[in-house]
């Protein structure tokens, strides 16, 4: 396809999605919920989101066809504005993003090593002590990247980053074959360190966070992205209950809405 091509098909999306909508709207007056429904979310949360939610929206709203995009975060906010996407998981607080958004948890971010590093859950590290680690983290706009820069600014603290990787998948495998240590939320990793391929520590003085909210476009009333947002909040309240995920929640898990 031409760039002129490619461009025409992107500012086409939005409009033909927003379409779409309406006729899902015009279907959803019955009590079923049917249609298309597009989600995006960021590497560091598909792995622990994605597959429990597809099988939920499989069990409780089986005629929901629902496509799971992965992204960065400035690359989400874009495919939102643009309507090419109808919820995102983002980082927060999302403010300034002329989007409409709603508190979903907070959690903490913890220094990742592999298995033969000294690191352990009852050990905390001090996050000026960073500095002297040689560090794997994404680049920007990654959320991660920024969510770490901004804690370093404020701890004024100079973080020594040895390799960017801009895939999760292979930051991971850096840090598993001891290459590094990286900054990443518990959630993120909980398969690995269950199974003893990598090893985690918790961060103090001061602790770091990041904040992920739901976003919507502003113009989205499709009941069937209202079913998903629902789903989307239930089921990081049942992550979060077994302990899977790691956070607190920043909505009331039992209100019906």
């Amino acid at each position: 396809m031409t760039s002129a091509g490619e461009e025409l098909r992107s500012r086409l999306l939005g409009p033909l999605r927003q379409i779409e909508l309406v006729v899902e709207d015009i279907r959803s007056l019955s009590d079923e919920v049917t249609g298309n429904i597009a989600i995006g979310v960021p590497p560091t949360v598909s792995h622990v989101l994605a597959g429990a939610l597809a099988k939920r929206v499989v069990n409780q709203a089986p005629n929901v066809s629902l496509r799971v995009v992965e992204g960065y975060a400035a690359h989400l906010i874009d495919w939102l504005q643009r309507g090419e996407i109808d919820v995102a998981i983002l980082y927060g607080p999302a403010a300034d993003l002329q989007l409409k958004t709603e508190d979903l948890l907070i959690e903490e971010i913890c220094l990742v090593g592999s298995a033969e590093s000294d690191l352990s859950p009852s050990r905390s590290v001090r996050f000026k002590d960073l500095a002297a680690l040689p560090l794997i983290l994404p680049s920007r706009p990654h959320g991660l990247r920024v969510v770490a820069d901004n804690a370093a600014v404020k701890a004024k603290v100079k973080l020594s980053v040895r390799f960017q990787a801009d895939s999760f998948v292979l930051m991971k495998e850096l840090v598993e074959s001891d290459l590094g240590y990286s900054m990443m939320p518990y959630s993120a990793i909980v398969r690995e360190a269950e199974a003893g391929r990598l090893r985690w520590a918790p961060i103090v003085e001061p602790t770091v966070n990041r904040q992920l909210v739901l976003g919507t476009h502003p113009g989205t009333t499709s009941r069937t992205a209202k079913t998903l947002a629902k789903m989307v909040r239930r089921e990081i309240a049942d992550q979060v209950n077994i302990g899977r995920w790691s956070a607190r929640l920043l909505f009331d898990p039992h209100s019906s809405e």
